[in-house]
């Protein structure tokens, strides 16, 4: 039977989208490799694009790849959209894409130290477990504990190594959605007196907070090791302890891109002592997590929330949460109000207030 045109044009696009799923690791793979070459910072910081032979050239790291490794990766580069190339005048030039400036290594806005973490070998590995740890029961380790023998904080706690690669994604993910915050929910914020910041990390959350509103009292609260690491950043107090057992008294909680790690029943757990902590009258816990239903139109975002959900389940045995669960799970926890604002990242605001 004689197979119709399109239905072959059809076929091939079909394949086409399975070939780039099946081989869609190599895109995260190419980002490290990228990165740790330094090919976008150098040309970047040259005056000009440049030409294959003038980046070569332009470091010791990349003096010593082969220009036939270096233009296909460049040239795969070109393809993600990082990369523009001009062969208008006879040797080929490149340059960045303004995309390409979200991964440069000195730039307030760069998720450079997110490619470094998700593709770390204590991270990565733990994909290849996905198809047991989906058939498992609900209280089965993690992939993460499976193959570390502890959870991610625990090794982090041992191996500086992985506790700075925690952080610096943590401080990443800081310097990209709290200047939106600080914008977008300065309504929420005027009028707190103390603000502690749950799993504050270096306090590098805080130092947002503290700067637009130098009246409000910061604290970035965070696991012992955590704190003992942390650089001082004025205006914030820094202290240590554990969230399960007892959180310093304030008028507000932020709780930043945390509760996704951790099942329902923790999260139900340090929502109940948030909310036993706060004033009954005025206070409130100030939420930044993933809403997956929040911006369904947007397929970038939409993937990247569901492909973090799937991390989370992986690493941690958390997940990210949809407006509906977050609303159930506040109201279990006992909060009377719960308010979600929208903002310029790929995390939204939620506010329960007691």
């Amino acid at each position: 039977m004689e197979i119709k045109l399109e239905d072959q044009e059809q076929e091939m696009r079909n394949q086409g989208h399975v070939w780039n799923i099946i081989c869609g690791s190599v895109d995260s793979s190419v980002l490290k490799c990228t990165i740790e070459l330094g090919i976008l910072d150098t040309i970047h910081n040259s005056s000009k694009p440049m030409t294959l032979s003038s980046l070569s050239s332009a470091s010791p790291s990349l003096s010593t790849l082969k220009a036939e490794n270096l233009y296909r990766m460049l040239r795969y580069l070109s393809h993600m959209n990082l990369i523009a190339v001009n062969a208008a005048e006879g040797d080929e030039t490149f340059s960045l894409t303004g995309i390409a400036k979200l991964l440069l290594k000195n730039q307030e806005r760069s998720l450079k130290d997110w490619v470094l973490g998700i593709d770390d070998e204590h991270s990565i590995n733990g994909w290849h477990e996905l198809t047991d740890y989906c058939l498992s029961a609900d209280d089965a380790p993690t992939p993460f504990v499976k193959l570390h023998g502890k959870t991610m904080w625990e090794l982090a706690e041992e191996v500086p190594e992985v506790n700075a690669l925690i952080n610096n994604a943590m401080a990443c993910d800081t310097r990209m959605v709290m200047p939106a915050f600080v914008q977008g929910c300065d309504i929420i914020l005027k009028g707190i007196k103390k603000l502690v910041d749950i799993g504050g990390g270096t306090g590098a959350a805080m130092s947002y907070v503290v700067k637009a509103f130098p009246e409000i009292k910061c604290m970035a609260f965070d696991l012992p090791h955590v704190v003992a690491a942390a650089p001082e950043v004025p205006g914030v107090e820094m202290v240590g302890g554990d969230m399960f057992e007892s959180i310093p008294p304030a008028d507000a909680l932020l709780l930043k891109f945390m509760l996704h790690n951790w099942k329902d029943a923790e999260c139900m757990k340090l929502l109940k002592r948030c909310k036993e902590t706060i004033p009954a009258n005025n206070g409130k816990v100030i939420i930044i997590e993933m809403v997956l239903d929040q911006d369904e139109g947007d397929d970038d975002l939409t993937q990247a929330r569901l492909i973090l959900d799937l991390d989370m389940m992986l690493s941690s045995g958390g997940k990210e949460r949809t407006k509906d669960e977050w609303r159930i799970l506040l109201e279990e926890a006992g909060f009377n109000k719960i308010e979600f604002i929208p903002i310029f990242a790929i995390q939204s605001v939620i506010v329960a207030y007691a």
